[in-house]
């Protein structure tokens, strides 16, 4: 469906759009009135802004996923555990079949009772992820069941109702900043201006250009770059270098907000794609979906990423299926954990910093 929904929104789809326009920009006016009531309403005290007992550093975007903020949480997670933190990632959990607010148990949860990000990061890294709908009740049970001694929301950009000591703010680099139309009619969550309520922003993928860099002017920038690490294959419990993919005839298949981003960093390292097998970001894996890719012609090797492997645990495998893992790799990374480090220090010296 977001594969779809870009299409329209670049303008790809030229016959949907010119349809679909006026309902589109109906409904994103209905939607930027209601971001306007919100703010009207923090302004006011209708509705007030909490504070949790420790420092929170926030990492979100202002479109629709696909800015590859995931692998950044993680990185920042073990950047300040290495620091002598005991950080706690806090989600959601998104499409989770768990209720209420918990830690992920990596022996006794899965990538369906938690979410498979949630899932994922929790297994990845051996950090404490805590999930839940409230964010301050997550963050208390992570100081209370985990001793955690600091915050990292995941996706909190749009969070208002929690007082956050830092934001990081993701931009797509091939998402410009000078479109800037509201979902549903363009990608955007919040106005291109929210911006500037950023301490800092990683801008992935690509280039900034100019409009983002004109848009971003005054903030401190950072670029992303996503770099593997190596293949795994899950049934037979093997780890291999990225380059065993190099001319290999693969079929690759995942469901990200971002599927071409996978696709193309395949193809950077040498993989064949024979077949492209794009799903909805959080997309739920059947039995049917593994005999159709494994029933394919031509393929000697299946490749998806962690994200999506962790929800086909449990599942008959085929022998030649693996997930390669990525990390986010982030320039000048010293710089920015100085920054961070520092706005921490200078917002919060009553916190446990």
């Amino acid at each position: 469906m977001r594969d779809t929904m870009v299409r329209v929104w670049n303008g790809e789809a030229k016959v949907a759009r010119w349809l679909l326009y006026i309902p589109l920009a109906f409904l994103s006016y209905l939607y930027q009135i209601a971001l306007m009531a919100r703010e009207y309403m923090y302004k006011t005290g209708i509705m007030t802004t909490q504070s949790a007992p420790i420092p929170v550093i926030s990492v979100g975007n202002i479109t629709l996923g696909g800015t590859g903020k995931t692998p950044v949480v993680e990185r920042l997670s073990r950047r300040f555990r290495d620091a002598g933190f005991n950080p706690g990632i806090i989600t959601r959990g998104y499409m989770r079949k768990k209720t209420g607010t918990f830690a992920v148990d990596i022996n006794n949860d899965s990538a369906h009772t938690a979410g498979d990000e949630a899932y994922m990061l929790a297994r990845r890294t051996r950090i404490p992820v805590i999930v839940g709908k409230n964010r301050l009740r997550a963050i208390e049970r992570g100081i209370e069941e985990k001793q955690i001694d600091m915050a990292i929301l995941d996706d909190g950009f749009q969070v208002r109702n929690l007082k956050k000591d830092v934001d990081v703010l993701i931009l797509n680099g091939r998402e410009s900043l000078g479109r800037q139309e509201l979902f549903p009619l363009g990608p955007y969550r919040e106005p291109v201006s929210r911006v500037r309520a950023s301490d800092t922003i990683l801008v992935s993928k690509s280039e900034p250009d100019s409009a983002t860099i004109y848009f971003t002017r005054g903030i401190p920038r950072f670029q992303v770059r996503y770099r593997p690490i190596h293949l795994y294959n899950v049934k037979k419990n093997a780890i291999a270098h990225y380059n065993f993919l190099k001319n290999q005839k693969v079929l690759a298949f995942c469901g990200l907000g971002d599927n071409q981003s996978f696709f193309q960093l395949l193809r950077q390292i040498g993989a064949d794609i024979v077949k492209e097998i794009p799903f909805p970001d959080h997309h739920r894996y059947t039995a049917g979906d593994l005999r159709g890719m494994e029933s394919a012609d031509n393929v000697q090797c299946i490749v998806t990423t962690e994200k999506d492997a962790v929800k086909l645990i449990g599942m008959d495998l085929p022998d030649n299926l693996f997930y390669l893992s990525i990390e986010a790799g982030i320039e000048d990374e010293d710089a920015l954990m100085d920054l961070l480090l520092k706005k921490l220090r200078t917002r919060s010296p009553d916190r446990l910093i």
